[in-house]
């Protein structure tokens, strides 16, 4: 055993080792963006801040023949234009506003991603994976020890770190340091690129409620019940439950849950989500990304409150069950009379993706005492198009099949699906469905049930 000096001058040594290595590897953007050649899978982890890189990657794009970014677009780089085919091209696997245009017309590729074990083919050692050439992260920089963190928005990286070939970090002063599985030393990453300045602005908003918003957080908090550890899922819907108040009477809730909408953090500091009745992490807010605004990084910054872990814990229907009483809520497009829910694509068309809502509907299922809640206004095109409908349409992807349906919550109540007929459901679902649908909705039930 080292006396304690001599564990301090080891402990001095390897950190002054640590941080020369990492000034060895910082390098500019363009410098970084060398590696990528002609036919490379690049991935980056949804959330990441690698502005410089992508920028610095576009500019060269025209030395490149077919170059996959595999992502989930927070940006918009033009790689769906026709100059840019047979260079760069997106593999998208959640879709949003910077991608569901070029999906939808061809420009860009989607592939079906189910989150947990997102990454199954390559960790298995299958001779047909797809291999990760190059990873792109983000981190803070090295602290005394040289480890950097990778922030609010965990998700896959620390992994993806360690399937890569190659790993290029942009490095970001201003990121939170995080509790959990959020670090890598500077040893595990093969460049740095400096970002010289404030990373660049988000759009933090809080979402405007919708006139259906308001009964429907009502109807939701009417499920949830005092030491219920919770999940929210994304979407303007499940957005307003948190800022609506509807919660704000509820006593220590937990929370274990793929990413935070605005509001869930303030919960925390009213004294809503304190976790105490957490099974799995006591005291816990547990999460793969959190933060939906400057005000919610700060109070995460340094907090051990906040866990963060990768999808291969968060997301896994085992781990997520393992907490009683957890109550996942998430949105849908639209649902059909037997339950079979959509919520990731508008017909034959791309809308989002699977991301955590079947993994949190089994959870739940799977969990002592959990509720799966399925939330969506009774309409969709300005009130035009009942969102429960007698049947899917023509290449409508189920998200969740009927076996999982629970709880479906609209403006107009709770149907409530678990060992239900096909019939009870039926009138359980037309019954929250909006009024002027609900005559056709009835006779489509009889001819077809």
């Amino acid at each position: 055993m080292r006396a304690p000096e001599e564990t301090q001058r080891y402990t001095a040594a390897a950190s002054r080792a640590a941080l020369e290595l990492y000034r060895t590897r910082l390098v500019s953007a363009e410098e970084a963006v060398r590696v990528v050649q002609s036919h490379d899978r690049v991935w980056i982890s949804a959330g990441q801040s690698v502005s410089l890189i992508l920028s610095a990657l576009t500019a060269r794009a025209f030395e490149l023949e077919d170059v996959e970014v595999k992502w989930l677009p927070s940006a918009d780089y033009g790689w769906g234009g026709d100059a840019f085919e047979g260079h760069l091209r997106s593999n998208v696997v959640f879709a949003s506003v910077f991608s569901r245009d070029d999906v939808n017309r061809g420009a860009a590729d989607y592939t079906p991603w189910f989150v947990y074990g997102g990454h199954k083919a390559l960790e298995d050692g299958r001779e047909d994976a797809r291999p990760i050439d190059v990873a792109l992260v983000s981190v803070t920089p090295p602290n005394e020890w040289g480890y950097v963190c990778l922030g609010h928005s965990l998700w896959d990286s620390r992994d993806t770190a360690r399937l890569a070939k190659t790993v290029i970090a942009e490095v970001h002063d201003e990121l939170p340091r995080t509790y959990g599985d959020s670090w890598l030393h500077v040893s595990e990453i093969d460049l740095f690129v400096d970002h010289d300045g404030p990373p660049p602005e988000r759009a933090w908003r809080t979402p405007q409620p919708d006139p259906w918003d308001a009964a429907i957080a009502e109807h939701v908090a009417s499920l949830v019940r005092d030491g219920d550890t919770l999940q929210l899922g994304t979407g303007s819907t499940t957005g307003y439950i948190p800022v609506s108040g509807a919660l704000d009477g509820k006593r220590d809730l937990g929370y274990f849950a793929e990413l935070t909408v605005p509001g869930t953090v303030e919960l925390v500091q009213k004294g809503v989500i304190t976790g105490a009745r957490m099974a799995t992490h006591p005291g816990k807010f547990v999460t793969t990304t959190a933060g939906n605004s400057t005000d919610d990084l700060a109070f995460i910054n340094g907090n051990p409150m906040f866990e963060f872990y990768s999808p291969a814990y968060i997301h896994h229907p085992g781990a997520i069950a393992r907490n009683d009483n957890l109550v996942a809520v998430n949105n849908a497009i639209t649902i059909d009379l037997t339950g079979q829910i959509g919520a990731a694509n508008i017909g034959a068309r791309v809308w989002s993706g699977t991301g955590g809502h079947l993994s949190y509907a089994m959870g739940a299922y799977l969990s002592h005492g959990g509720r799966y809640i399925c939330v969506l206004p009774s309409t969709a095109v300005g009130g035009t198009r009942s969102r429960v409908v007698p049947q899917l349409e023509q290449g409508q992807i189920v998200t969740v099949p009927r076996d999982l349906a629970d709880y479906v919550v609209s403006e107009f109540g709770i149907a409530r699906l678990l060992g239900k007929t096909q019939r009870e459901r039926a009138r359980e679902l037309i019954a929250i469905a909006h009024p002027d649908f609900r005559a056709d909705l009835e006779r489509e039930a009889e001819r077809l049930l």
